[in-house]
């Protein structure tokens, strides 16, 4: 009996063409909750049609083994042949229809669904115990660390290090994106992030994508050992304030300024320079107050020891080098107006794939950042598409969505202080068949030509229209409002 009531529950569930029509709907929503991530509405949805089916199978269940017991025969069109191998391929269909559309937003970058699954592979939590500076150092964040992940031995950074802290030494944030080789000669990257006012724990994201040059420049080790002797609670006694950062770059040029540098040796012993015969290099860990640099002096530590790295006075390679007469590349996160003054947009946090920044500015050729403003996307987090600076007010920012296929554009007039997202006018196509589409919502950086402001925007990730081609706008008030121009093809 119970065999028979199974094949019948089966039969009657598949052929229903109600619960059919809740199936779809069910793959629809779920399809777009794997390609966009809007969880409110879809996942209401989706817990809906759950539900209803959760009911249907009862409700059927109960009437079939009431027929089954009074010994009734299958009556209607459930149990005709004809149906219910139409009803059989709709299912499959439909499984296969939305089943690839899922598939294809797991594919890096393609969809939400990519990112979670990314996340869920290579994002981990540390806990935090070593938090205090002052008691703890820079080392006890990489020994937390290391209680979870055998370390290279030899690490370099990529960008920088940056730490903030408050008066009685509890860390409150910091960020850096590190890199090596284990035992076997394999390289290990290690995105690290922590902000106390979103977790307890470090936020620890691996094998990321890193410009692994393996520059000496770029050593760990110099951090570490310089934060063990130097006293960062007596260095910032004097300043009386209520909040602090550390920064650290590996090893850089001062030229013949020798504002705020201390050189210190191994037993914490500390000698300010007033006068430099030769460049200065080392290096260097700044201790400062965030925002007050002009206010307060920066006191940039060089420890001198017996390890080779102190000895070097070998220049910095690349954009720290001060005998560099070249522009930094500019790409989606970095941006140089030119040699000395430039812009970047630094990682402060992540969810689900998206991720939220800070906006820095140099002066120096990239020697020393100030972020100048902390959420420039205005709490919206995503990826970053691009930063571009007309003169040292005028700028934009692009921030992309599900996986790259539309980007928002961001507009400053303050020199990055503020942004202001920008709405461009949609343009609308009509295809052979009547429909009509705006296909264009990922646009590039704007840029200046004969005293108009031109962009390009393309179709993201997703897009297919024409051949992939873009459309060009243009506008004549310093991009607060834009025009439609033509569409452009691709180059091939």
């Amino acid at each position: 009996m119970f065999k028979k009531t199974i094949k019948r529950l089966f039969i009657s569930l598949v052929t229903n063409p109600i619960l059919i029509i809740a199936y779809w709907l069910f793959c629809y929503e779920l399809s777009l909750l794997c390609k966009f991530g809007r969880m409110n509405r879809n996942t209401s949805i989706i817990l809906a049609c759950v539900v209803f089916f959760m009911a249907v199978i009862v409700v059927t269940a109960i009437r079939i083994v009431k027929k089954i017991k009074n010994e009734e025969e299958p009556e209607g069109l459930a149990y005709k042949r004809t149906w219910r191998y139409i009803s059989i391929i709709t299912i499959v269909a439909i499984t296969l229809v939305y089943g690839a559309k899922i598939y294809n937003s797991a594919i890096n970058y393609n969809g939400k669904l990519s990112w979670v699954i990314d996340d869920l592979k290579n994002k981990r939590s540390v806990k935090f115990e070593h938090n205090n500076i002052y008691k703890d150092g820079v080392e006890g964040i990489f020994n937390d660390i290391s209680e979870k992940y055998t370390l290279p031995k030899k690490l370099y950074i990529s960008n920088g290090f940056k730490l903030n802290f408050d008066s009685d030494g509890t860390i409150t944030s910091f960020e850096t994106f590190v890199y090596g080789k284990n035992d076997k000669g394999k390289e290990k990257t290690y995105l690290i992030y922590y902000d106390k006012n979103k977790s307890k724990d470090i936020k620890v994201e691996l094998n990321r994508i890193v410009n692994a040059d393996y520059s000496e420049d770029k050593l760990l080790e110099p951090l570490i050992s310089t934060v063990k002797v130097i006293s960062i609670e007596d260095t910032v006694s004097k300043w009386n304030e209520n909040r602090y950062g550390i920064v650290y770059y590996g090893k850089r040029s001062w030229g013949f300024n020798t504002d705020g540098i201390v050189n210190v040796d191994t037993d914490g012993n500390k000698k300010p320079l007033t006068n430099a015969n030769s460049e200065i290099i080392g290096y260097t860990v700044s201790v400062f107050v965030p925002g007050k640099e002009q206010s307060y002096t920066p006191v940039r530590y060089n420890l001198k020891s017996n390890a080779q790295w102190s000895k070097s006075t070998t220049p910095p390679k690349g954009k720290n080098n001060e005998n560099s007469s070249q522009k930094p590349k500019n790409n989606d996160q970095q941006f140089y107006l030119s040699k000395e003054v430039g812009y970047r947009l630094d990682i402060t946090g992540a969810a689900l794939g998206s991720r939220f920044y800070s906006l820095s500015s140099t002066v120096d050729g990239g020697k020393t950042w100030t972020v100048i403003n902390t959420d420039p996307f205005n709490g919206m987090s995503g990826g970053a598409a691009g930063i571009t600076f007309i003169d040292d007010k005028l700028g934009f920012l692009g921030l992309s969505h599900s996986g790259g296929s539309n980007a928002d554009l961001y507009r400053t007039e303050d020199g990055g202080k503020s942004y202001k997202k920008i709405a461009i006018p949609e343009h609308e196509v009509i295809l052979d068949n009547g429909a009509k589409i705006k296909p264009f919502d990922f646009p590039a950086m704007p840029y200046k030509q004969d005293g108009v402001l031109n962009i390009l925007i393309g179709q993201g990730a997703d897009g297919d229209y024409n051949g992939n081609c873009k459309a060009l706008y243009q506008s004549k008030d310093g991009g607060i409002k834009w025009e439609f121009v033509k569409e452009v093809k691709k180059e091939n």
